[in-house]
């Protein structure tokens, strides 16, 4: 025998004592309403706690996520700003090349207008560094001998075979003692010979100074960082960052093919936790701001903290108030006790029945109702107690009404489906069930009605069967019910002789439409010719689809060759009109073929054989065009 595993100890506990503790509570309701009302308070305050502490942990996602968009959308205008900034200096130092070759002249003439119209805060000086390395021109007036050869830019110019603009690190100026980004360009003649490097030297400080217009709050940091990670500029803690690098983690360093991102991460001065969003310029600089987010969520967390005590408040009250309740129902249960003894057998099967019942006397007039009953007509007792059940039905002509049914089976017993109505004026298909309860004598006491909403099965049965004989896209009868009709149409002209037509199209030119506008588009081109279909015949005609991109049209009527031939010459003319899909005009055509009973066959099959035969001679004709 296999092993069985012994229950876990919580099931057996329930096992044990559940009998027990649901026998209490029937045999005293009210200390079961106690014991409910404190449960009650305990799972409102878990629901209110569980909401409160979900709500605030939604609120301030939100928060987060709108401080890093806000991040994002100050570090894109920072970077817009600076990238402007650097194309003006770049047009100036290619200006600037232009001038050197030219002459001194021109140069200097250069140097002053850059001078006097670019912001001298942020611009210290243009200058030229001759080929030998020495400093040949500065905006700033003659200087003394300096050797600015050994810089790397100006190295890495010297040896460049491409034109490009070169940003260096912060460097400090060994005359003027000051700290300044050289934007550079190389400077060569028309044969390609290197004549040195002309550049802008930019002060970090003031720039930086200018563009803390973008921060938010007094924790914010912005920085601009070499394409290395080495630090250009920052808003805060003054220059000490110059020549430091970030750290190699930073994720514009570990996925240099990025263009802009986001994280969060603590500063490594501060310690403060901030949203970082940057972005990479097209000249290699890493443009970053950061919001603090401490302070950018206090707001936040201030509110949350008010709701706190709001909660607090309201729990309090709440636990006073169900004990209050609480000792009210431990006195009033003393009074109670024994009317709730009598109560507790109250109310059966007829209470627990899934369907409705009804009784009727024999004066057809409603005495009693369960509360499935109300649950499904929304009628009340004291809403029905004399009253026939004609008014669970529509009065409306047609209708199957209730009360109709049950008067019509006074003695018996019926079942069937029944037209309902509801208190509320909703209309429902019905289900009833009819039996006869007798007395001693036999003679009938009263009735009892069973009622169900078969509403819901009554539709699901009419969706599988329209499913089943309708054609899913057009809503045209399908191949199934087509036959269908076909063969009553031929056993109708059998016995009352007459003749049947079946016309069967294929549409000319429709491969080409699925194949260079799509399905969707084809989907759409065949709802359209069942439109047109539809509207060339009569309600007492068959439209139906075969499927793929053919048709079927069935015609119970006594005509003509000549009306036949001119019915599906209307065909061909009216799906040989553009069709408007969307914005695309499309243009097919169609191919008939016709075939009649019983001229061409006394079968369905043969029938529809004979028009498919029809309809390929017309296509070997030309398409377009129909054939017996």
């Amino acid at each position: 025998m296999p092993y069985l595993a012994r229950p876990p100890w919580r099931c057996r506990f329930v096992a044990r004592f559940l009998p027990s503790v649901l026998a209490a509570c029937t045999r005293r309701p009210l200390q079961s309403m106690r014991v409910v009302i404190g449960l009650a308070c305990v799972v409102v305050l878990a629901l209110l706690w569980r909401d409160l502490i979900a709500t605030q942990a939604s609120t301030e996602a939100a928060e987060r996520e709108r401080i890093r968009v806000e991040a994002m959308v100050h570090v894109r205008a920072a970077a817009g700003s600076i990238q402007a900034t650097i194309d003006s200096f770049n047009f100036v130092l290619r200006s600037a090349r232009e001038a050197i070759l030219t002459g001194p002249k021109s140069l200097d003439v250069l140097g002053r207008i850059v001078t006097a119209s670019m912001a001298q805060d942020i611009v210290i000086q243009l200058f030229h560094v001759s080929e030998d390395g020495f400093l040949s021109y500065s905006s700033l007036g003659r200087a003394p001998m300096n050797f600015l050869g050994d810089r790397a830019y100006f190295r890495l110019l010297a040896g460049a075979t491409e034109d490009k603009l070169v940003i260096s690190d912060v460097v400090l100026g060994r005359l003027s003692n000051k700290w300044s980004i050289q934007f550079a360009r190389g400077v060569r003649s028309a044969d390609g010979a290197f004549k040195g490097v002309v550049a802008l030297a930019v002060s970090p400080d003031a720039w930086v100074a200018k563009l803390k217009s973008f921060e938010v709050g007094s924790s914010d940091l912005f920085a601009v960082l070499g394409a290395d990670g080495a630090y250009l500029m920052r808003t805060l803690y003054g220059g000490g960052h110059y020549g430091k690098y970030v750290p190699p983690d930073r994720p514009f360093l570990q996925h240099p093919e990025q263009r802009e991102g986001d994280y969060v991460t603590s500063g490594a001065l501060d310690g403060i936790q901030r949203q970082f969003s940057w972005v990479r310029l097209p000249s290699g600089l890493i443009v970053v701001m950061g919001i603090g987010l401490e302070e950018a969520l206090a707001p936040v967390k201030a509110l949350n903290q008010r709701s706190l005590l709001r909660a607090l408040l309201l729990s309090s009250l709440l636990v006073l108030a169900s004990a209050a309740l609480v000792i009210a129902l431990g006195r009033y249960e003393k009074v109670v006790e024994a009317s709730q003894e009598r109560e507790a057998h109250y109310r059966s099967v007829f209470d627990n029945m899934a369907e409705g019942i009804m009784i009727v006397d024999d004066h057809e007039r409603i005495s009693g109702i369960n509360p499935a009953f109300t649950a499904i007509t929304g009628y009340g007792l004291d809403e029905v107690v004399g009253r026939s059940p004609a008014l669970l039905s529509p009065s409306v002509p047609g209708a199957r009404n209730l009360g109709a049914i049950i008067g019509r089976h006074p003695a018996g017993s019926w079942e069937d489906d029944f037209d309902g109505l509801r208190w509320n004026g909703e209309t429902y298909t019905g289900h009833a069930t009819l039996s006869v309860v007798r007395g001693a004598d036999g003679r009938m006491a009263n009735r009892i009605v069973l009622l169900a909403d078969v509403t819901e099965r009554r539709r699901k049965d009419e969706e599988i069967w329209r499913q089943a004989n309708f054609d899913v896209l057009t809503g045209l009868p399908n191949r199934a019910l087509m036959m269908d009709r076909l063969e009553r149409m031929i056993s109708h002209a059998r016995r009352h002789p007459s003749m049947v037509v079946v016309l069967f199209v294929d549409l000319d030119r429709f491969k080409p439409v699925n194949d260079n506008f799509g399905h969707d588009t084809g989907d759409l081109l065949l709802c359209e010719v069942a439109r047109r279909l539809e509207a060339l015949f009569r309600d007492e005609d068959t439209v139906a689809r075969m499927g793929g991109d053919e048709f079927v049209v069935l015609m119970p009527r006594n005509a003509d060759k000549a009306a036949v031939e001119a019915t599906a010459t209307k065909i061909v003319e009216s799906l040989s009109r553009p069709f408007q899909i969307g914005e695309q005009s499309l243009e097919i055509s169609c191919s008939v073929g016709i075939a009649r009973f019983p001229d061409d066959g006394d079968t369905a099959a043969v029938l529809l054989h004979k028009a498919d035969v029809a309809m390929y001679r017309a296509k070997e004709m030309g398409r377009a065009t129909w054939s017996t």
